[in-house]
């Protein structure tokens, strides 16, 4: 398939997902993707090897974010791993303000590569969450969290929403093993002084996603987040 990943057949695929893609917007992905494929022979940034997964599975699905996400917003991309949703969203919408944040250091070297090598605006920071949180450099400084496949949901509710602004928004990216009843998205929502929509359920090239938006509606109590310690121990 990797053939056929000319710019009329990845503007196809995007448009089907109601999703506008330029030729520079193309360009700059397929090199995203080179790099991507080069790095994970030195470590994991994705486990996804060809460049057509990498299309459907990373791209695509991070381009679905965009239609929540309003022009100039100050974004913060919890784990972000190998760069994943933030850069492509930073290629889509340049207008978008990047932050992404990853406790390993190698990871965020690689971010930042991909940074420089796309001139993009986004920046990449290297820490733990939970300690962050707590610094008013960061703590109610964005508009939106998105995250995909971090951690279960309270315990990303709790790590992410002391970040957000009141009235921002944490979207937490699923997959088709979406369970309410284990995530407890609504059960941290409630101590957060959240609410919580209802699943939003879409697909990507016919598998089966979630999407869940925790919205903020007051200051987060001082006292989240917890240590990591006791998050793992005792989840919301």
């Amino acid at each position: 398939m990797d053939e056929q990943l000319t710019f009329e057949f990845c503007r196809r695929i995007f448009e089907k997902n109601e999703v506008n893609l330029s030729r520079e917007q193309f360009e700059k992905l397929q090199k995203y993707a080179d790099l991507l494929i080069d790095e994970s022979a030195r470590q994991n940034v994705t486990a996804v090897r060809t460049r057509a997964e990498i299309w459907v599975r990373h791209f695509l699905d991070s381009a679905y974010l965009l239609r929540f996400l309003n022009d100039s917003s100050d974004v913060l991309d919890m784990g972000t791993g190998g760069g994943i949703p933030a850069i492509p969203l930073a290629i889509m919408n340049p207008t978008l303000r990047i932050t992404m944040l990853d406790s390993e250091l190698r990871k965020i070297e690689f971010c930042e590569k991909a940074i420089a090598a796309l001139n993009l605006t986004a920046i990449a920071i290297c820490g733990r969450a939970e300690e962050l949180a707590q610094d008013e450099t960061y703590r109610g400084q964005f508009d939106f969290v998105v995250s995909r496949a971090m951690a279960a949901g309270s315990m990303l509710s709790e790590l992410s929403v002391p970040f957000l602004r009141v009235g921002g928004s944490l979207l937490a990216m699923k997959g088709r093993q979406y369970d309410p009843e284990f995530e407890r998205f609504s059960q941290a929502a409630e101590k957060l002084l959240c609410s919580v929509d209802a699943p939003i359920p879409y697909s990507i090239e016919s598998e089966q996603k979630y999407l869940i938006l925790v919205r903020k509606l007051d200051e987060t109590p001082s006292q989240y987040p917890r240590r990591f310690a006791k998050i793992k121990r005792n989840p919301l």
